[in-house]
């Protein structure tokens, strides 16, 4: 019947300005503001019913990214923003529906405020010679009610806003021609790595945790083989992250942590019809780790077989594919 209708509309209209200075000789400034007007309303047009909810809300959103141009390889750079995090029309809607990985009922909250993000980041970098570069930053987000995924036993999910949540956290990015070693002349070495230190404040929250889906650190790393006289190009990616929170714990259950798995992917191009055709092989996720979700419940920050509570395992294959592109 009509309780299985469902309507939701949304209108964004937004505008900005934007300034390019510079001063000083070495230093350049862009910097402006962004202002988002959003209006959404959702389950229902008529207000009497019980679904009906309508947000408005309008947003000033500056930013600021000063560059210091040391000499020509060298910049330091400072920057400044703030961001919206909006909830989705799921997420806000009475609406339940069930999940089948998670056994459970999963349902929205009609009072869901949209997240306020501050981000600020200061980086200093190096660009040796074509193609290569060296960064390394230190950066912290402010994070105003940001939206988590709460698991409430026995068998129901639904979305709240925790209070606040701060983010402290450093990332180094290279990216290095192995030209150095005559062997290893068309390989290039690229990674970034990240640390991120964060807790998250709210109503009931008597443990320091981190925010849902927040991992502590991240790795990404990629080896290029490129031999452009024939055309031929070669990617191996890593990628890994640290385990992190899938569903915040209700008030007397346990969080379920998603456990860390390394992911391994593959690719070869090859340029034909005088390079205006190209043929891909792609191999995604070749180790094809099992990702499992836990209560960790010896509080040892690991998984243990046995040990602790497990909710889920979910292995998503190996896949292969092979496309073709043709430029005319």
């Amino acid at each position: 019947g009509d309780r299985y209708r469902y309507l939701a509309n949304a209108i964004l209209n937004a505008g900005f300005l934007q300034f390019d200075n510079q001063f000083l000789g070495k230093f350049r400034a862009v910097w402006g503001l962004r202002v988002e007007d959003f209006d959404q309303v959702i389950g229902s047009l008529n207000k009497k019913d019980a679904r009906y909810v309508y947000s408005k809300k309008t947003d000033f959103l500056p930013g600021i990214n000063i560059t210091y141009k040391m000499d020509a390889k060298t910049n330091i750079r400072v920057s400044g923003s703030q961001t919206v995090i909006r909830p989705e029309f799921r997420e806000l809607s009475t609406f339940q529906f069930y999940d089948f990985d998670l056994g459970a009922t999963i349902a929205g909250n009609t009072s869901l405020k949209r997240t306020k993000v501050t981000n600020i980041d200061v980086r200093y970098e190096l660009y040796p010679a074509a193609g290569e570069l060296f960064t390394f930053g230190i950066f912290y987000k402010y994070f105003k009610n940001p939206i988590e995924s709460i698991f409430n036993a026995p068998d129901s999910y639904n979305f709240v806003n925790a209070d606040e949540a701060n983010s402290f956290g450093a990332e180094l990015e290279f990216r290095k021609k192995l030209a150095f070693v005559p062997s290893l002349k068309n390989f290039t070495l690229q990674g970034n790595v990240s640390y991120i230190y964060n807790r998250v404040s709210g109503i009931g929250e008597n443990q320091a945790r981190s925010m849902q889906g927040q991992s502590p650190y991240l790795i990404n790393a990629s080896l290029q083989y490129d031999l452009e006289k024939y055309g031929i190009n070669t990617t191996l990616l890593f990628n890994q992250i640290g385990r992190r929170i899938a569903f915040v714990g209700g008030s007397d259950t346990p969080p379920i942590w998603e456990n860390p798995r390394p992911i391994l992917d593959f690719q070869i191009a090859k340029k034909i019809l005088k390079t205006k055709g190209e043929i891909k092989l792609n191999v995604s996720d070749i180790f094809n780790k099992a990702a499992i979700f836990y209560n960790d419940l010896n509080n040892n920050k690991s998984y243990n077989k046995g040990i602790d509570a497990f909710a889920i395992s979910r292995k998503y294959g190996t896949n292969v594919s092979i496309s073709f592109g043709y430029n005319f």
